[in-house]
Formats: C-alpha cells, sequence, structure tokens
C-alpha cells in the first residue's frame, strides 16, 4: 500500500504539471491555474513526505494518511479562498499561503517519523 501510494503520488505530479504545462499555452482561467499550481505543489510535497513514511508500521501509516487527506483538502480551501491576497497591511496569496502550510507539514510530519522511529527501536529491559 506504501510503495503504491508512493508511486501514485508521482505519477500524479508528472501528469498535474504536463497538464498545467498544457494548459498555460492555450485560453486560461486564472484561478483554474491557480488551484492546478497548489495541486502540483502538494502532489510533490506528498510525494516526498510518502517515501519518508515508508519506515513506519502500516498502523502509523493509515493515522498519518487520513490527517494528512484532512490538512491537505482545508489547505486547497484557504488557499484557494486567498486568492490573490485582499493587499491588507499582511497580505498572502494562494501560493504563499500554501508554502507555507507544506513547510509546517513537513516539519510536522518529519518529527512525527522521528518518533515513531525511535519508538520502534526503543528497547525494553
Amino acid at each position: 500500500m506504501k510503495k503504491k501510494l508512493s508511486l501514485s503520488l508521482l505519477v500524479s505530479s508528472v501528469v498535474i504539471f504536463l497538464g498545467y504545462t498544457y494548459y498555460i499555452k492555450t485560453a486560461f482561467d486564472y484561478d483554474t491555474v491557480q488551484f492546478v499550481g497548489y495541486l502540483f505543489y502538494w502532489s510533490v510535497a506528498l510525494f516526498v513526505v510518502s517515501l519518508l513514511a515508508l519506515g513506519i508500521n502500516d498502523k502509523k501509516y493509515k493515522i498519518w494518511l487520513l490527517i494528512t487527506c484532512i490538512y491537505v483538502l482545508f489547505s486547497l480551501l484557504l488557499a484557494s479562498a486567498a486568492g490573490s491576497g485582499n493587499g491588507g497591511i499582511i497580505s498572502f496569496d494562494g501560493k504563499d499561503l500554501t508554502w507555507i502550510l507544506e513547510g509546517i507539514y513537513f516539519i510536522i510530519s518529519i518529527i512525527y517519523f522521528l518518533v515513531q522511529y525511535f519508538k520502534k527501536d526503543r528497547v525494553s529491559v
């Protein structure tokens, strides 16, 4: 299951990138292009993190995957709602927000994997 998910994330990253490059050569809608860009950023990030997740057991992997799905959906909705920013004092557009949320996700995932790795390798005396 883990390897299939990693492979499907790699394939989806390539397909989204190819679709993105084809779509921007033709007449396009700005909001659609931005959303596809958010999907691409997330698919690449998830591919990298899923490679790191190969070392944890299946139960922990499924918990991580469920939380990941919820977080990614929340992030995509938030980035789409942000759009191109509001022009306020601190304004983030969707791409900046996506990068920030991906960074937080990546750091938390790395910490989770390290904790699970050290729990697994802990020798009980």
